[in-house]
């Protein structure tokens, strides 16, 4: 299982790359634009996202095609939990910035958002091209192998609940006297290892009577022994 230790990591670390990005680039920026993103750092830094949201959004009246404002604002949405709008945004900002860094932040952050609506093999790839751009980032290397242990795990608990239920459907059949007989000639078959005999044995009986299938997983592993062995 998961630790919660390790999904509190990757769903924190989000915030850790939100706003630091914002106060160093935009440095360089001039007049009102430069001081409604940092008026909007801090009401993000307080957790104030709503304000935060509204300084962006000004900000960018005086910035239109600023992706780093975007980017912002794109933080702002994941933090009110509007993830479908801030996938849009951080997907436009990959596209539009001309900025490296930018872009694998925007990656990074875009793939913590999918991760937060469980599009789980969508937050690979976005990890996946965070690291493209910047091959030492070790919160995408690490998100990306706890995101890809996470899918395993889904997968895993998927399998395992269809071949439970697969279980309980052949518990529920009882199988005639037929039926019976056929897996007893089969397990003589299978005794002097006449494999391939005894898979067809099963599969004409389960063709003939229907209880045969409270047999499945006997004729599955048959099956399988057959398929190995290329007979």
């Amino acid at each position: 299982m998961l630790a919660a230790m390790e999904i509190r990591r990757v769903l924190t670390v989000f915030l850790a790359l939100g706003a630091v990005l914002v106060l160093t680039d935009f440095a360089a920026a001039q007049g009102s634009g430069r001081a409604k993103v940092q008026k909007g750092n801090e009401f993000f830094a307080d957790g104030k996202f709503d304000e935060a949201n509204n300084a962006y959004r000004d900000a960018k009246l005086d910035e239109p095609t600023s992706p780093l404002i975007d980017y912002n604002i794109a933080n702002t949405l994941h933090e009110k939990k509007d993830y479908e709008e801030a996938i849009k945004l951080f997907d436009e900002v990959t596209k539009n910035s001309n900025d490296p860094l930018l872009q694998a932040r925007a990656y990074y952050n875009l793939g913590n958002t999918l991760f937060r609506l469980q599009k789980l093999p969508e937050s690979i790839l976005a990890y996946k091209e965070a690291l493209k751009i910047d091959p030492n980032d070790e919160d995408a290397k690490y998100n990306l192998e706890y995101v890809r242990a996470k899918l395993k795990q889904n997968s895993d608990k998927e399998d395992q609940g269809q071949q439970q239920q697969q279980d309980q459907q052949q518990k529920k059949i009882v199988p005639s006297e037929n039926a019976k007989r056929l897996r007893a000639q089969a397990e003589a078959l299978v005794a002097r290892r006449e494999y391939k005999r005894a898979y067809d044995l099963m599969e004409r009986g389960l063709q003939e009577d229907e209880t045969v299938a409270a047999f499945q997983d006997f004729i599955d592993r048959i099956k399988d022994i057959v398929t190995i062995q290329g007979q």
